[in-house]
């Protein structure tokens, strides 16, 4: 708080100013100010929370200042201080409602006695305003708040019972322990986008009037909670005890429910119905609701019943799967390695994936997709890109369409830069390559460098187009190229064996006689008799 002093008298200013400051009273700030006029100046830089000012002062008398204050600050105390014990300015002083009237000379204990009473009216008049602002919003957006904290029990983000046990009771007229409860869990797949704009009071009546429709023949009653920043949202059906509903009868009409909306507000959803119980229970029922909804990665739009939330699909019965997708992928049948994924999703866990195996199905093929990535030498950034960023990507196993989305485009990326290549020209080079190498002992490595490719990766398509892998291709025209010199020449065959990229003559020896059934002398005998016949 600030305090302002104000009076004519200098050696008065002073001496209240001093006693003020010995008495670390935790103000912000103490100012003084001669005049009326100055005192203004003053509040046009600071706000003043307790003013000590004097009655008779030139040009603007202190009862004159003091109701032009409070009409514009109606919450400061003034204290008058003042060395005329008038009866006419006392009167006027309590007349408008200043807080206190001290007469000078005032002991220092009993100049701290005002102020410290003054400062305590400040505080709880300060407290009290803040308690009705808060009953006056509280009032407003009741239902809004005891939503958001039903909403947060109801998840298990709190144990706090006592905002759904008010909006219970703001809602249901019936006496305690007279209904039962159902938790509901609405999830929005698909909506109108002016539908997103509707304010929530709208949107609540909106879909307490279809429920009402549904419901209205059996008795049944809704509490509608709409979540904050979302389409989604959780409802508390009830009715009288005695009714004693079967929750298939009302499953039933919660599929009229989401048939009904999506007719009339062209709304998609998938509802998750829990079991019937009393009010204390609701925290048991209601918390698997939202696991089924993390679990629906199909987006399915239906009713979903707590039996058929509890099911599991085969975490680990994708696994014969994983070496066919592996092969697709190496074979370069990328639509056919996308399209099998997506089948056996769609079709072997017939609607039963849960998020848990979606997550681990995930994980197993980034690890396929990664390996291939890097086995072929393809930056991650080539496939992951602002279309489709990594983590992104990583995060596509919540929702079935956004994985499906995520399959499509790493397929595509990879068709487009792998079919961009001519194959062709490559295996043509690695071929004149290898010729023109003849005479060294040419290694795998150094011809997959000169080619830019991963070995494993040239090797496989080499066989693809010629029907031979590379070390074979170059034996063979290793031994085609000995098996001219020695037939068209008298060379020692010591000589061919280095003209060919053998160092070693018994090591060209075991090759040549395992591709030709001979050895290199018996070979040069047999094409010398040919020649003479």
């Amino acid at each position: 708080m600030n305090i302002l002093i104000i009076d004519d008298e200098k050696t008065i200013l002073k001496t209240v100013y001093s006693q003020l400051m010995e008495m670390e009273l935790g103000m912000e700030r103490i100012d003084t100010a001669d005049s009326a006029g100055e005192a203004k100046e003053c509040m046009k830089k600071y706000h003043y929370d307790i003013f000590l000012c004097d009655i008779v002062m030139p040009e603007m008398d202190g009862i004159t200042f003091a109701k032009w204050v409070l009409e514009e600050y109606s919450d400061v105390k003034i204290i008058f201080l003042t060395a005329y014990a008038d009866v006419k300015y006392m009167k006027e002083a309590i007349s408008m409602q200043s807080f206190d009237y001290v007469l000078q000379p005032v002991s220092t204990e009993e100049l701290k006695s005002v102020v410290e009473r003054a400062v305590s009216q400040i505080k709880i008049e300060r407290k009290n305003l803040e308690l009705m602002n808060k009953g006056a919003f509280f009032q407003t957006y009741e239902e809004n708040i005891l939503e958001a904290g039903a909403l947060q029990y109801l998840e298990g983000s709190n144990t706090d019972d006592s905002y759904i046990r008010r909006l219970i009771s703001y809602h249901n007229t019936n006496s305690a322990g007279e209904s039962v409860y159902l938790p509901v869990l609405i999830q929005v797949l698909k909506t109108q986008k002016h539908l997103e704009k509707i304010e929530k009071p709208i949107l609540r009546l909106i879909y307490q009037n279809i429920l009402d429709e549904v419901f209205q023949e059996l008795g049944v009653c809704s509490i509608v909670m709409l979540e904050e920043n979302s389409t989604d949202f959780a409802m508390l059906l009830y009715w009288k005890r005695q009714l004693a509903y079967e929750r298939e009868v009302i499953s039933d009409k919660l599929e009229s429910f989401r048939i009904l909306s999506f007719r009339v507000l062209m709304t998609t959803m998938a509802i998750y119905c829990g079991n019937v119980c009393g009010p204390a229970e609701l925290p048991k029922y209601s918390l698997p609701l939202f696991q089924a909804q993390r679990d629906n990665v199909r987006q399915e739009s239906r009713v979903f019943l707590p039996r058929e939330n509890e099911k599991e699909a085969g975490s680990n019965s994708y696994k014969l799967q994983l070496n066919i997708w592996k092969k697709l992928l190496e074979q370069e049948q990328f639509q056919d390695f996308r399209d099998s994924i997506l089948s056996y999703i769609s079709n072997d866990y017939r609607g039963r994936m849960n998020a848990s195996g979606m997550m681990n199905l995930h994980q197993s093929i980034t690890q396929i997709l990664l390996a291939y990535l890097v086995n072929h030498q393809i930056g991650s950034d080539v496939i992951f890109d602002e279309e489709l960023p990594y983590l992104t990507y990583m995060n596509a196993w919540q929702r079935y369409d956004l994985f499906e989305k995520a399959m499509t485009h790493i397929t595509e990326k990879l068709q487009k830069l792998i079919g961009s290549k001519d194959t062709r020209d490559v295996v043509q080079e690695t071929i004149k390559y290898i010729r023109q190498h003849l005479d060294s002992d040419v290694s795998v490595s150094e011809i997959a460098e000169f080619a830019g490719m991963n070995p494993e990766y040239l090797t496989k398509l080499f066989k693809k187009n010629t029907g031979y892998t590379l070390k074979e291709y170059i034996v063979n025209e290793k031994m085609e190229s000995a098996k001219m010199l020695l037939a068209t020449t008298t060379l020692p065959v010591t000589l061919i064996s280095s003209h060919v990229g053998y160092g070693n003559y018994s090591n060209f020896t075991r090759s040549f006689k395992q591709l030709t059934g001979c050895t290199p002398m018996e070979y040069r005998k047999s094409a010398a008799n040919q020649k003479m016949q």
